[in-house]
Formats: C-alpha cells, structure tokens, sequence
C-alpha cells in the first residue's frame, strides 16, 4: 500500500526504475582501471546519495522494509570504495576529496541523517553503525551529528559545542537537549515547521519527477533513538511512522 499521498504507484514504479537503472550504470566505474581514481570517488559517492534516494522512494511507494537492509549494506560498500579512491589520490589530490566526504548542510539532510534514520529504525545492528560513524567522521565539528553519534554508541566523541547550521537543524538540536517530557510537544512543533526548513520545495508540482515523498528523516531518527512517544505527531503528514515502527517478525 502506497505510503505517500500526494503521486500514485505508477509514478513510483517509474522512478525506482529509473533510480535503480543510474545505480547500476555506475557500478563499471568502481572497477574501471582507465578511469581516474578522483572520478571513481565520485561514482562511488553518487552510488551512495542515489541509493538512498531509492530508500526514500521505495518507502513512499509502500515496499516492505525489512527488503531495505540489503540496500544499507550496498551503501556502506559504496563508501568504504569512495574512501579507498579517496586514500589513493595523490598528496596534490587530497584537497579535491574534502568537498565530497566534509559536513554540508545537504549532506547533512539527505545523507548522513537519512542513512542513520533507516539503518537506526531497521535495527542495522552496533558494528553496523560504528562502521558508518567512522565512514562519515568529522568529529567534534556539529553538535547536532556528535549528539547522535553519542547515541548510537560512539560515546569516546568529541562534541561540539555549536551547530553549523542552526536555521536549518536548531529546533531538531533543541529536541534532544530537552528533557523527554518536554520532546513530544517540541517534535510535534519540529514537524508543523518542517516543510518551511526544507525550503518549501513543491517538488510535487513540478513536471521534472523530482518528487519522491516528502519525509521528515531525522524526525524518525530522533524519535527511535531517543524514546520519544510519539503518540500526538503519529499521524503527521512528514512524519514516517512506518519506520519508525517497524520491528522484526
């Protein structure tokens, strides 16, 4: 049954395709010895955002999550190939890779909270997320990432004391400074904020099929990983309960 409500499953069985289709173009790349190795991180980190893109998708249309786990183990190979690529540039080179593996705010939301949200709520397991922890690094440079890195167990971190991008991440920040019976009301007022945050992006109404389900991924991530009830928000429209809700059978 289809999660979103806004397009309809033939829309959605078309971008997976064709999600799933620039996937696989891009795997020769990661084996192509004619190719240089800085294109070859590249391909690798495209590989990455773009499966999770596909979560994103597939998770809208309706699919069975417990099929997402493959996906999750696919995109940590994916990174551990972008940090080999990047390992190899030469020492000339190695300012070229900052911009692909440093914290940007659209990583921030479409990578490193996304990726933690669907490998936190499908229960990917500690080594699992110890792996990816250290995959992303940048310890010790957004309190918002060392918090939940805290959290899911890196707890030797060092924790900024600031955020880096406060407009965007400071009412999520504000959540989990919180005490727990103050979260509930301040994620429920996270989420009535969250499409303006986004930007408004009415990526639905656009004819480019950019729309892939508008989905509040930290919201669950935070939600699971600190225990929040989430009895009042449950049916809000960004918010993936599905996820959040989803244990093993």
């Amino acid at each position: 049954m289809l999660r979103d409500t806004i397009k309809n499953r033939i829309y959605f069985d078309a971008r997976v395709d064709f999600r799933e289709e620039t996937i696989s173009k891009r795997l020769p790349k990661l084996e192509n010895n004619d190719i240089p190795l800085f294109q070859k991180l590249k391909a690798s980190f495209t590989c990455v955002e773009y499966s999770l893109i596909l979560l994103h998708q597939r998770y809208s249309r309706g699919d069975n999550l417990t099929d997402f786990k493959p996906i999750l183990d696919k995109i940590v190979f994916f990174r551990i190939q972008q940090k080999k690529f990047g390992d190899l540039l030469s020492l000339k080179e190695q300012k070229n890779r900052i911009g692909w593996e440093e914290i940007r705010q659209d990583y921030m939301r479409n990578i490193f909270l996304k990726w933690f949200a669907f490998a936190y709520c499908l229960d990917m397991g500690e080594v699992y997320y110890k792996q990816v922890l250290d995959l992303i690094a940048n310890q010790g440079q957004d309190a918002l990432l060392d918090e939940i890195a805290v959290q899911l167990g890196d707890t030797d971190r060092l924790v900024s004391e600031s955020l880096l991008y406060k407009t965007r991440f400071n009412k999520l920040y504000k959540i989990i400074q919180a005490a727990p019976d103050k979260r509930p009301k301040l994620m429920l007022a996270y989420l009535d904020a969250w499409y303006k945050l986004e930007g408004s992006p009415e990526n639905h109404l656009m004819d480019n099929d950019s729309y892939r389900g508008y989905w509040s991924w930290e919201a669950a991530l935070v939600t699971k990983l600190y225990g929040i009830d989430d009895s009042s928000f449950i049916d809000h429209e960004y918010y993936p309960k599905d996820l959040v809700h989803w244990h093993k059978r």
